[in-house]
C-alpha cells in the first residue's frame, strides 16, 4: 500500500498523465489493507471473547468446586473474589460483544432444563423426617410474612433454585415455606432424588408411560407399520434433550443426525446405520453423565455391537408382516432402547442431585435462618403474648441444668452461652431415655427425630466398644491372642443397630468372637449396663471428646475436613478409652451433631443469649 501511494504522490506532483490510475490503485490497495486489518481485528476479538467466556465458566466451576469441598458452605472471601472477577468479565464481554454475547454466555452457563414428560420423583431423605404435616402444622403459626419471602426471592440465585425445584413440581418459595423440606435439604447432605419405586404412584405412572410407548411401537409392527425405527430414534432424541445443554455442540449434532426428516431420508434409501445412531446417543450421554454411569454405557455399547441390524436396513420399504429375522432385530432394538431410556432418567437425576448441592442448598442456607427466626417469633408471639419471662422459659429452659452445672463449676475460664448450649445439646444426646415429644424444647421441634437418632447411635457405638473391650480382656486373661479387628466391631455395630436385637443374640455373637461360652450370660448384660463403671467411663470420655471438638466453633464443613485429614490422631485419641475400633462412626456422629448444632445456634442464638442462664 505504501508503495502504490508513493507512486501516486510522485505522479501527482510531477503532473504525470497516469496520476489518476495511480490514485485508483492506491485506493484499492488501501481497501485491501483495511479489509485485512478488520478481519484480523475480528479474529482477535473472537479469540478474546472466547478466552473471557472460558475464564468466566472456569470461575463458575471453581466456585462450584469450593462449594462441594466445603459441603455447600464455601467461603465468603472466595465468593466475593470470584463474583467480582465474573462481574468484570461480564462488563468486558458486554463492551466487546453487546447484550447478545452476555445472553449467549448465560445460556452456555446454565445447566440443561431438566423437564420431562415423566412424572418426577420427590426427594428421598437418608433419614426419615418426623411425621406430620406442613410447616404451619408443625409450628402452629401463620404463613411466612411476605416481606421475608420477598427478600429471599429477590436473590438472583432464586431463579436457578426455581428452575431446579421445578423438576419435581416445587418452587423456591414453596420449598422455603415448607419448614421440614427446607430443614432437611440444609441438614441432610444425603437427601437425594431417587428413582421412583414401582409400588409408588410416581413409579406406577412412570412405568405406565414407558409401557404405553413400547406397546404403541409393537402394535404398529403387528399392523405392518414399519416406521417404528423413526419413532424410537425420535423419542430418544427428545429424551436426550433433557440431559444435553441447549445451544451446545452435542445438541446440534443430535438434532442434525437424529432429525426426523434426515432419518426418513436415510430409511427410504436403505442407508440408515442404526449402530451409528445408537453409538452417537450413548457417546453423547457419556460426555454429560457422571463417571458412575460409564460402566452402564460400556455394557450397552458392547451389547449393541453384538446385535445384527442388517435385517432392518430396508425395513422402510417392506410391506406386510416382518420376517422372523427382522422381528428378532426389532426385539433387540426395543430392549436396548428401554435400557437407554432408563439410563437417561438416571443421568437426569444425577444432574438434579448435583444442582441440589450447588444451587438449592446454598440458597436455602442463606435464607433459612431468617425464615426460621421469623417462624419462631410468630410462634412465641401467639403462645406467650409478649411475656418476656415466658419467652425466655420456653426457649432456654432446656439449657438451665447445663448452665447451673457450668456456672457452679470451679473454673477460671469464663463460660460462654455457646458452650452452655453445646453442653445442653450433649445432655439430650447422652440422655438414658429417648427424647419424647413432650420433653422436646420448642427450638428443637423439627429435630426431635435427629436427636433420637444421635442418642441411639451413641449407645450403639458405646455398647459395641464396651463389648470389644470385654472380648479383649477375656482373651488376655486366658492367654489367647484376641482378634480385636475392626471387622468384629463393625459386626457388633450392625447387630446392635437392628430393631429386633435381643440380649441372647448379642451374647451369641460375643461367644463366637471369643470362642468361649463360659460366663458370657452374666458378663455381657453387666458390660452393657448404664451403671457399669467401664461403660460410664467410656461414656464420659466420649462426651468430653465430642464437646472439645464442637467447642472449637468450626463450620461443619471445616470440621469434617479436619477430622478426615487427622484420622490417625482421632483414632489415637479414641483408643485412650477403647473406642478406636469405631473411630469412623464416631466421626460421622460428630459431623452430624456439628451440622445440627450449627444451624440451631444460628437460628435461635438471639433467644439463647438473652439471659445468663444461671
Amino acid at each position: 500500500m505504501t508503495q502504490t501511494y508513493a507512486q501516486f504522490a510522485a505522479a501527482f506532483t510531477s503532473h504525470h498523465a497516469g496520476w489518476y490510475q495511480k490514485q485508483l490503485a492506491t485506493l484499492a490497495s488501501f481497501k485491501a489493507f483495511y479489509a485485512a486489518l478488520d478481519s484480523w481485528k475480528r479474529s482477535d476479538a473472537k479469540k478474546l471473547m472466547l478466552a473471557m467466556e472460558r475464564h468466566y465458566l472456569d470461575l463458575d466451576q471453581l466456585w462450584q468446586s469450593v462449594q462441594h469441598q466445603a459441603l455447600g458452605e464455601g467461603d465468603k472471601t472466595w465468593q466475593a473474589g470470584i463474583r467480582g472477577q465474573q462481574d468484570d468479565l461480564l462488563a468486558k464481554i458486554r463492551a466487546l460483544g453487546g447484550d447478545n454475547a452476555v445472553e449467549a454466555l448465560t445460556l452456555t452457563q446454565r445447566e440443561p432444563q431438566l423437564s420431562h414428560s415423566d412424572t418426577q420423583p420427590l426427594p428421598v431423605s437418608s433419614q426419615q423426617p418426623a411425621a406430620g404435616g406442613s410447616a404451619s402444622d408443625t409450628l402452629q403459626v401463620s404463613p411466612l410474612p411476605s416481606a421475608v419471602l420477598a427478600k429471599a426471592m429477590s436473590d438472583p440465585a432464586s431463579r436457578e433454585v426455581n428452575r431446579v425445584l421445578g423438576n419435581f413440581d416445587l418452587t423456591a418459595s414453596a420449598a422455603l415455606q415448607d419448614a421440614k423440606l427446607a430443614h432437611e435439604l440444609v441438614l441432610d447432605p444425603g437427601l437425594r432424588l431417587e428413582p421412583a419405586a414401582s409400588n409408588t404412584l410416581v413409579g406406577a405412572v412412570q412405568q405406565a408411560v414407558t409401557k404405553a410407548f413400547f406397546a404403541h411401537i409393537k402394535q404398529g409392527i403387528d399392523q405392518g407399520n414399519n416406521d417404528h425405527v423413526l419413532g424410537i430414534l425420535t423419542q430418544l432424541r427428545l429424551d436426550m434433550h433433557t440431559i444435553v445443554p441447549p445451544s451446545s455442540h452435542q445438541r446440534e449434532t443430535l438434532d442434525r443426525e437424529l432429525g426426523p426428516e434426515w432419518i426418513a431420508t436415510q430409511l427410504s434409501n436403505g442407508a440408515l446405520d442404526i449402530h451409528a445412531k445408537f453409538r452417537l446417543i450413548l457417546q453423547t450421554a457419556r460426555s454429560v453423565c457422571a463417571p458412575i454411569r460409564d460402566d452402564t454405557i460400556d455394557s450397552l455399547l458392547d451389547r449393541l455391537a453384538a446385535v445384527d441390524f442388517s435385517a432392518l436396513a430396508n425395513i422402510h420399504k417392506a410391506t406386510g408382516a416382518l420376517s422372523n429375522e427382522a422381528k428378532s432385530s426389532v426385539g433387540e432394538l426395543l430392549e436396548i432402547t428401554q435400557e437407554i431410556m432408563q439410563l437417561i432418567r438416571n443421568v437426569r437425576l444425577d444432574a438434579l442431585n448435583h444442582q441440589l448441592d450447588v444451587t438449592v442448598r446454598p440458597w436455602l442456607r442463606i435464607h433459612i435462618v431468617e425464615y426460621e427466626q421469623t417462624k419462631m417469633a410468630q410462634l412465641l408471639e401467639s403462645q406467650c403474648q409478649s411475656d418476656a419471662q415466658l419467652i425466655v422459659a420456653k426457649t432456654t429452659g432446656w439449657m438451665h441444668a447445663a448452665a447451673t452445672r457450668e456456672f457452679s463449676a470451679p473454673c477460671s475460664l469464663p463460660t460462654t452461652a455457646k458452650h452452655v448450649f453445646l453442653e445442653a445439646v450433649l445432655d439430650m444426646c447422652f440422655a438414658p431415655v429417648a427424647l419424647s415429644e413432650e420433653d422436646t424444647p420448642v427450638t428443637w421441634t423439627l429435630d426431635r427425630l435427629r436427636i433420637q437418632q444421635l442418642q441411639n447411635e451413641l449407645q450403639v457405638l458405646l455398647s459395641a466398644s464396651a463389648l470389644c473391650a470385654l472380648t479383649k480382656a477375656l482373651a488376655q486373661k486366658s492367654g489367647v491372642q484376641a482378634d480385636t479387628s475392626r471387622q468384629n466391631a463393625l459386626e457388633l455395630v450392625s447387630l446392635l443397630r437392628e430393631d429386633g436385637v435381643t440380649m441372647d443374640r448379642i451374647i451369641g455373637m460375643v461367644q463366637r468372637i471369643t470362642g468361649s461360652e463360659e460366663i458370657m450370660t452374666g458378663l455381657v448384660p453387666k458390660t452393657l449396663a448404664k451403671d457399669d463403671p467401664v461403660f460410664r467411663l467410656m461414656e464420659r470420655q466420649l462426651r468430653k471428646f465430642m464437646l472439645a471438638e464442637l467447642d472449637k466453633n468450626e463450620e461443619p464443613g471445616l470440621l469434617a475436613r479436619r477430622l478426615e485429614s487427622n484420622s490417625q490422631a482421632i483414632s489415637a485419641a479414641l483408643s485412650s478409652f477403647s473406642m478406636s475400633a469405631v473411630h469412623k462412626e464416631v466421626v460421622e456422629v460428630l459431623i452430624r451433631a456439628s451440622r445440627l448444632c450449627s444451624l440451631n445456634w444460628q437460628v435461635y442464638s438471639p433467644w439463647y443469649t438473652k439471659t445468663r442462664l444461671a
